[in-house]
């Protein structure tokens, strides 16, 4: 399993202790990702456009809190990294701000920088191999459902189905 935008590995840490899973973090930031190693756990400074990963080596992908910040002219870049380095029968989770439109906000943790809300799980419609098999919106500060569209989050997993295609069974 890996985590692009893993922080300090908080969700790593709990996918390991909890199912035992082999875990790996990806993270722009270098004090992150020494928190993480610090912690035990494998961890790279990188970015969702250029992963540190062989071509279909990777079973989980998760995007954690990470693609609201990504230039929205590197998406297809993000989406086809990823397409590079999942398994043809993997998971992928995008845990992220959602709406059905774009939005362009100040970043008011960083003067200058811009968050962007908008259908992340469909940089994904492009290409035939991907089907979104849950999605789910969330409150942002409370995670119970909520009809206050600025403040949905969403949690989306999709499936990259590249057998069931060739066999013709989705």
């Amino acid at each position: 399993m890996v985590e692009v935008g893993c922080g300090q590995g908080l969700r790593l840490s709990r996918m390991f202790s909890e199912f035992g899973w082999q875990v790996a973090g990806v993270d722009p930031s270098a004090e992150a990702i020494a928190e993480v190693v610090a912690a035990g756990m494998s961890a790279q400074v990188a970015t969702a456009d250029l992963l540190p990963f062989a071509d279909s080596s990777v079973d989980l992908l998760i995007y954690g809190f990470c693609l609201y910040l990504c230039d929205r002219s590197d998406l297809f870049k993000i989406a086809a990294e990823a397409h590079r380095v999942l398994k043809p029968e993997a998971w992928l989770a995008i845990l992220d701000f959602w709406s059905p439109h774009q939005e362009v906000n100040a970043y008011h943790h960083r003067p200058g920088v811009f968050s962007f809300k908008d259908n992340l799980p469909a940089m994904f419609s492009w290409h035939p191999s991907y089907v979104v098999t849950d999605h789910r919106l969330r409150h942002h500060a409370t995670r119970a459902y909520t009809d206050e569209p600025q403040e949905w989050i969403a949690a989306t997993l999709l499936r990259r189905c590249d057998q069931a295609l060739s066999t013709g069974h989705v």
